[in-house]
């Protein structure tokens, strides 16, 4: 059937599908889910066909939209129905390991963010919050809001919550 939509935004729209599914199962099951990982990587474009050729991961999209703080570009590809590889490219080259997003974070290598959907960000920040994790920085786009958080003393393992308002189209 056709839409009159071009490839990259039929391909975003598949996208975006499988992301409001699985948002809706995390808030059908009122549980967190772990939706994907993101990678810091120097070059998105020669990453992605490293990639494919390598281990035939191919088909990375690029959803725009707002991004956080020091991030210059993002790909993703879907792995299966409920986990995606996210890559960012950020805005300057990194020399001493990466940073998380979070202010008071340490190079941690080239993990970015473990990512979490919640049902809902109020009641997963506070019972977190009641952990020692904070909200170091957050974002609202696509219907999401998105918050990337970490303990007062770096952790180590960086996370970003998402809460995706699967009723809005």
């Amino acid at each position: 059937m056709n839409t009159g939509k071009n490839d990259a935004t039929q391909q975003l729209d598949k996208f975006m599908e499988k992301y409001r599914a699985l948002a809706g199962k995390c808030q059908r099951e009122q549980r967190m889910l772990l939706n994907h990982v993101c990678i810091r990587v120097e070059d998105i474009d020669e990453t992605e066909k490293l990639l494919a050729e390598s281990f035939g991961l191919s088909g990375f999209l690029r959803p725009g939209g707002e991004l956080f703080d020091g991030e210059k570009d993002l790909s993703v590809l879907w792995i299966n129905d409920e986990f995606y590889l996210e890559l960012m490219q950020p805005k300057t080259t990194q020399t001493v390991g990466y940073e998380t997003g979070s202010e008071q974070t340490q190079a941690i290598g080239h993990l970015s963010e473990v990512g979490f959907f919640v049902p809902d960000m109020d009641n997963a920040l506070s019972h977190l919050g009641s952990l020692g994790w904070q909200v170091t920085t957050a974002i609202e786009d696509h219907g999401a809001r998105m918050c990337k958080i970490d303990t007062a003393d770096p952790s180590g393992f960086p996370v970003e919550l998402i809460a995706l308002n699967t009723d809005e189209d």
